[in-house]
């Protein structure tokens, strides 16, 4: 798999659609994979969602999105690719039933076609729509490209049915010489302003600011890389039916030649503070895989390397709190990770620093599934690495002299029979 697509809470499920090829361990052949989850953590695998409609001339079902009309009823729209050299259009998507399960593709009648449509003349490469509701409208953003600038293009659908489309303008620009594509946009509300999430072909970023809907633009306050690392990429954002915005991101980067490859990264909650500053951490939900406890003593740090021992366990969470002198500095190593925290920010390996105010306490959290370490340290700086051959059976701490490891502890993970009284088919 690769970018999470479509994600929709509906009827009682969360619907998850991903870039899937199911031929092969590498990139090609793009369909929609599907799975669906009553509470995000025990998922049943369902059939193939999308694939190429080949007699239409459809090479690769590309990335999009799922929104309900309003009439309340679910719609796909995607990136319908073409044999080269032809141009990307943009497809409707019908479900055959209330389960969204088989869809119809209507793959000869696009609901945006750059030959047809209103905007300017982007080339070619246009693609990855995002359905947003917000004042009673509803829009679309996409990433395109004219001339020397990467834009978000902006559409709005004037009577809530989806398939018609007028354009607005674009919502954000960048030189081509700073940002390649704005692929995989999606945003979500946070109380007055708005986050948006962007996958630039580099680190994922984050911008918050406000939607300006009589200039059709957004409004940049903040901005940041979402996850430090190269290992999380294609971030698809949905506000659940209770008022949380998830993060949904595709793993990336493990070994070849395993006869699998890319996973969907831990779910993350997000949200912005008072000053506009995105914060995250894994989805609440967790806490229900917790099982076998391990509770680590608060003790005083040195200069002098300290190892705490853990089981031999391959799926757990950890959290430890510390106290940190302004110009104190802490080092922690997990699973072949080293994570440097000091007054500039958190700096994860080699990767560059991303900055955060810690205050003096700093918390650390860490996720390890199987072969994927996810590290969050004040809810502000993630990282996501790939671990060849994990094992979390030593965390070394190193700190200068008066740093407090004040409390720690470390469940070990177990997914559980589903509680909603539906016999899934597969967990995982």
């Amino acid at each position: 798999m690769n970018d999470p697509n479509g994600i929709i809470y509906h009827d009682g499920w969360w619907h998850l659609y991903y870039q899937h090829n199911p031929g092969g361990d590498e990139w090609g052949d793009i369909h929609w994979g599907h799975a669906r989850s009553r509470d995000l953590l025990h998922w049943e695998h369902l059939p193939i969602a999308l694939r190429p409609q080949q007699i239409d001339g459809e090479l690769h079902c590309y990335s999009g999105c799922c929104a309900q009309n309003t009439a309340g009823e679910p719609r796909i729209l995607y990136t319908s690719v073409p044999p080269a050299p032809g141009r990307a259009t943009q497809v409707f998507a019908t479900p055959e039933d209330n389960a969204c399960i088989a869809w119809t593709q209507h793959t000869t009648a696009p609901a945006l076609d750059l030959a047809t449509h209103d905007g300017p003349a982007f080339e070619g490469d246009w693609r990855d729509p995002y359905v947003f509701q917000t004042a009673g409208r509803t829009f679309l953003i996409l990433g395109a490209c004219i001339g020397p600038d990467a834009v978000i293009a902006l559409y709005e659908n004037p009577d809530g049915d989806l398939r018609h489309w007028t354009y607005r303008g674009n919502l954000v620009s960048a030189p081509r010489t700073e940002v390649k594509f704005f692929e995989c946009p999606s945003i979500v509300p946070a109380g007055d302003r708005w986050i948006l999430f962007v996958s630039p072909c580099r680190e994922v970023e984050w911008l918050s600011g406000t939607l300006d809907l009589a200039a059709y633009r957004f409004v940049v306050e903040r901005r940041g890389r979402f996850d430090a690392g190269n290992c999380y990429y294609a971030t698809h954002a949905k506000v659940g039916p209770d008022g949380r915005a998830f993060a949904f991101g595709w793993a990336l980067r493990f070994p070849k030649n395993r006869r699998w490859n890319g996973c969907l990264g831990v779910i993350r909650e997000v949200w912005l503070d008072e000053t506009g500053e995105l914060h995250t951490a894994p989805l609440a939900e967790l806490s229900a895989l917790h099982s076998e406890e391990i509770n680590f003593p608060a003790q005083t740090l040195s200069d002098a390397p300290c190892s705490l021992n853990l089981p031999d366990t391959d799926s757990c969470r950890g959290h430890l709190e510390f106290t940190l002198q302004p110009d104190g500095v802490l080092h922690v190593k997990l699973a072949g990770v080293v994570v440097q925290i000091d007054a500039a920010g958190a700096r994860f390996d080699e990767h560059p620093v991303i900055p955060l105010a810690h205050g003096g306490r700093v918390q650390f959290e860490w996720m390890l599934d199987h072969s994927l370490l996810e590290v969050f340290v004040n809810h502000r700086a993630c990282y996501t690495k790939v671990i060849a051959y994990p094992t979390a059976s030593e965390l070394v701490l190193q700190a200068t002299p008066g740093t407090e490891l004040i409390s720690g502890r470390m469940f070990e993970l177990q997914l559980k029979p589903d509680q909603s009284g539906d016999q899934l088919a597969e967990t995982g």
